[in-house]
């Protein structure tokens, strides 16, 4: 999906509107409701604390720096216990070369433009030699003066807790050299990345107050402004990469991508005094924007497990599209936010400014982009006709997912009040009402075996009976960063 130009390019981006839809939505009550008996089965264990839609964020007390249109995450549960933390134990105190005067010291080595290709192929060598003879802090001193040329993000500090600073830079590649066994050695090296750029030090603290500092690189960036970032600390034997990696034989490939807008910053949000990495993915540009219509920013909480920095808690930014609050209800459910999933499908049933859409929809929001894109005069494409079958297919299947989930919960009156009106506002000619046999299926399986699983089969059976029920909720054509449903997403209570 990151294909590589030969140019950046940053766009400021204006969509055309959709058309709300045309067909009839229910006024904005939305009926009865048992919200305030609410009775939750004894042994539950409660969930996060909810996250609520942007309109209702409470105000928090953690400094995250807001992205337009993207809610700020309130406290949650910790799911790290920060008493179970092992602190280092300073390591033996490294015994380093001694240091002689390095006054005189010839510095052309240190030239590492690109006339000067006989110091960027021996740089390490060069840099190892001079590290040896005049220590960690006169080449310090020596990559700031002004015979060093295409030398970043130089750093000395005691990375490895055993008394002796280390020294990091970018030199072509990027290194951080240090002492074992009486010398300097490479202690880690990463490549440049396709602009032969090295990585660059965008952050180095002790974030999960281990006595380690954790140092968060800037490892690269693509051709459409998408960069990417890896999180380096010492392990007692090595730098090692505390994201987690989707291959066990490359360990240190785990690293988090970014869009061109997106950033990362660190904080404290629920209070443990460990901070969370979070990461606001931004919105593309270039030919991935148009590709994958329509965006939005969405936000990942990566939380401290004790070992490594893992995604967890994610959202998005205000649903602008009805299928997006369908999808932003789901993910809220799959996250135990069970009155934040119940206020989003709500909100797909109710609210009138949500736009329909649809893949004629999606070709018209790109042919706009593209007059935008070229300053065309042509006049800015009609958009086409809402289809008239997509809310009654997305409201049926709110209305569904609130009765399954008033289930789970032993909420029988609730489910009972969403089930019956499902069946009153889509009868047999309605667009929705496959969604009703399929909330029938689960009814009906429910109460006969009174498990959960087993009502969760019989939807998930009729699902895959009935793909094409699957199409309107997310499919190929909305968009890179929908979900495309299968049979088993109906019921996640398994």
């Amino acid at each position: 999906m990151k294909r590589l130009f030969i140019f950046f390019v940053t766009l400021t981006i204006l969509l055309s509107a959709c058309s709300a839809p045309t067909v009839d939505i229910p006024a904005a009550s939305p009926g009865p409701s048992t919200e305030a008996t609410r009775t939750r089965r004894p042994s539950r264990t409660p969930g996060p604390t909810k996250t609520l839609i942007p309109s209702h964020t409470p105000k928090s007390s953690n400094t995250i720096t807001p992205i337009p249109g993207l809610p700020i995450i309130p406290t949650f549960t910790p799911t790290f216990d920060v008493r179970t933390i092992v602190t280092a134990t300073p390591a033996p105190k490294a015994e380093c070369p001694k240091v002689t005067s390095a006054e005189n010291a010839d510095l052309e080595f240190l030239d590492l433009s690109f006339e000067k290709k006989e110091n960027r192929w021996n740089a390490e060598e060069n840099l190892l030699n001079f590290l040896n003879q005049y220590g960690a802090k006169a080449l310090y001193d020596a990559a700031k003066s002004p015979q060093a040329n295409d030398i970043h993000d130089v750093l000395l500090q005691d990375l490895t807790n055993d008394g002796e600073p280390e020294i990091a830079m970018g030199a072509i590649w990027f290194y951080i050299f240090g002492c074992k066994n009486g010398k300097y050695e490479k202690l880690l090296f990463l490549e440049p990345d396709g602009y032969l750029h090295p990585a660059s030090i965008f952050s180095v603290k002790d974030i999960n107050l281990d006595n380690i500092p954790e140092m968060t690189l800037l490892t690269g960036v693509l051709s459409q402004g998408g960069h990417t970032y890896q999180i380096y600390a010492w392990n007692g034997e090595r730098f090692a990469n505390l994201l987690v990696s989707g291959d066990k034989d490359y360990p240190d490939s785990g690293r988090i991508w970014v869009e061109a807008t997106g950033k990362i910053h660190y904080t404290d949000i629920n209070n443990d005094f460990v901070q969370e990495l979070i990461l606001d993915s931004g919105i593309p540009v270039w030919s991935i924007y148009h590709d994958g219509l329509p965006w939005r920013n969405e936000r990942t909480v990566y939380s401290w497990n004790g070992k490594n920095y893992e995604p967890g808690h994610r959202e998005f930014a205000e649903p602008e599209f009805r299928f997006q609050s369908i999808q932003d209800g789901d993910l809220a459910l799959s996250q135990q936010e069970y009155d934040k999933a119940i206020e989003l499908y709500q909100q797909a049933i109710f609210n009138a400014e949500l736009k329909t859409y649809s893949s004629e929809i999606r070709q018209n929001l790109q042919y706009a982009w593209l007059n935008g894109l070229n300053n065309s005069t042509q006049p800015t494409p009609t958009p086409p006709a809402p289809d008239p079958a997509e809310y009654p297919r997305l409201a049926a299947y709110a209305y569904y997912r609130m009765v399954i989930l008033h289930s789970f919960l032993g909420e029988t009156e609730a489910a009972q009040v969403k089930y019956a009106t499902l069946q009153e506002k889509f009868p047999v000619e309605s667009p929705g009402h496959p969604y009703v046999e399929m909330a029938t299926d689960f009814w009906n399986a429910y109460q006969s075996s009174g498990l959960m699983y087993e009502a969760c089969a019989a939807a998930i059976a009729y699902a895959d009976a009935h793909p094409e029920i699957l199409i309107p909720l997310g499919s190929d054509y909305h968009g890179m960063q929908s979900h495309q449903y299968q049979p088993a997403d109906v019921c996640p209570f398994r």
